[in-house]
């Protein structure tokens, strides 16, 4: 080949005077990418000139159009930290909260599952992840400048105005790092123009680009948040605590990301019980000496030495047939402090067989007569951890 042949070729000219057009008919970028939006199609058209042997230029002959559609290239999301420590009553739940930003050059969709590792003194807690989540993914087909309120992004081959590879009005998107939002109405489609050449589509967001210049190319993804509900089990071993160790992984086409473990501490009411009685109505202990006709004070204490509520505390007491109850002695005191418990003469009074509060004694010989106390939750049915609801009455010796 001769030097002159060369050049011809390298312009794009065959020998003959025959030369070569080449034309884009879809979205092409500018310049070179670090990535395009999957579903974007890119047409060549191919177009030859040439002249008769008396040098007459004749019609422009044009190829069939070459199409390539760009394909989706699997990426992890963005995983945003874990949810920071924290706690649950037993019997409640907790609800953990995550968010993941697409990373891909289109649509991906993702199953998110979680799994409990190293529980400690807990048993029968159950994790409940999410369904698949879909993030919309696509690529800046020119730079997005700080103070736009609109970015460009390759056209999708979709007509419709809702949606642009996935991404919709309301949706959050992160563009260099920075979230943002599409506006209502935002999106508008480029499809056409003079030869087919536009096929780009215009976001309009809610706040302007901040920050320095997001070169074309650069992937914008979906930002979602999502939750993990986890039941509390129950705690193991007599403590008052358990621990449950929630990891969660989002997996899509590509591999699949973790954030965890999450440490939720399991909360549980340890209720005891002490009955004490005193004969002169101040002193309490666990026995007493008296003769009959002699007025006992009896006080039954319900202490919580957990770090959890313990809800609906009832008490039941039985007199043997030797007490006779007196009538109108009951009383009751809620306290924050089990080393604190209020004295009989500053309880609370209650009403016999009013409320919450029963005597009742049987018609058999000897009778025998129970006292019931069963208050609502909320209110002194409801005890705290380190607190106690403590029932008082009066029975006389026969």
């Amino acid at each position: 080949m001769d030097k002159n042949s060369a050049i011809h070729r390298l312009k794009g000219i065959l020998p003959g005077g025959v030369a070569i057009a080449f034309a884009v008919l879809a979205f092409a970028p500018g310049s070179a990418q670090a990535s395009t939006a999957s579903g974007t199609v890119i047409t060549n058209i191919a177009t030859v000139n040439y002249n008769d042997a008396g040098n007459v230029p004749q019609p422009l002959v044009t190829a069939a159009p070459v199409s390539v559609t760009v394909t989706l290239v699997a990426s992890p999301v963005a995983f945003g930290t874990a949810p920071g420590a924290t706690s649950v009553n037993q019997g409640q739940s907790a609800t953990l909260t995550y968010t993941i930003t697409g990373t891909a050059n289109g649509p991906d969709t993702y199953n998110v599952g979680s799994t409990e590792a190293g529980n400690v003194n807990d048993s029968g807690s159950t994790t409940t992840p999410p369904g698949p989540i879909t993030l919309g993914g696509t690529t800046l087909a020119v730079p997005a400048v700080a103070g736009n309120t609109t970015i460009t992004v390759p056209y999708d081959q979709n007509p419709l105005l809702t949606s642009v590879n996935g991404l919709a009005p309301g949706n959050t998107i992160v563009i260099g790092g920075v979230a943002y939002l599409i506006a209502a109405g935002g999106i508008t489609k480029n499809q056409g123009g003079v030869n087919n050449a536009v096929n780009t589509a215009t976001l309009t967001l809610t706040t302007a680009i901040t920050g320095a210049t997001v070169p074309a190319g650069s992937v914008v993804g979906q930002q979602v948040t999502f939750t993990v509900n986890v039941t509390s089990g129950n705690v193991t071993g007599g403590g008052s605590t358990g621990t449950v160790s929630v990891t969660t992984t989002v997996t899509g086409s590509g591999p699949g990301v973790s954030q965890g473990p999450t440490a939720i501490t399991v909360n549980r009411p340890v209720l005891t019980v002490a009955k004490l009685v005193s004969v002169n109505g101040t002193v309490f202990s666990g026995s007493g000496v008296g003769p009959p006709g002699a007025t006992l004070t009896y006080q039954i204490q319900a202490s919580n030495g957990g770090t959890s509520i313990a809800q609906q505390v009832a008490f039941t007491d039985v007199l043997p047939p030797y007490l006779t109850y007196v009538p109108g002695s009951g009383k009751v005191s809620l306290t924050a402090n089990t080393t604190a418990f209020s004295n009989y003469g500053s309880a609370a009074a209650l009403t016999d067989n009013a409320g919450n509060y029963t005597v009742a004694t049987s018609a058999a010989s000897p009778p025998v007569t129970t006292i019931t106390y069963n208050p609502p939750s909320p209110g002194n049915g409801t005890v705290n951890g380190g607190g106690a609801l403590v029932l008082y009455f009066q029975a006389k010796i026969n």
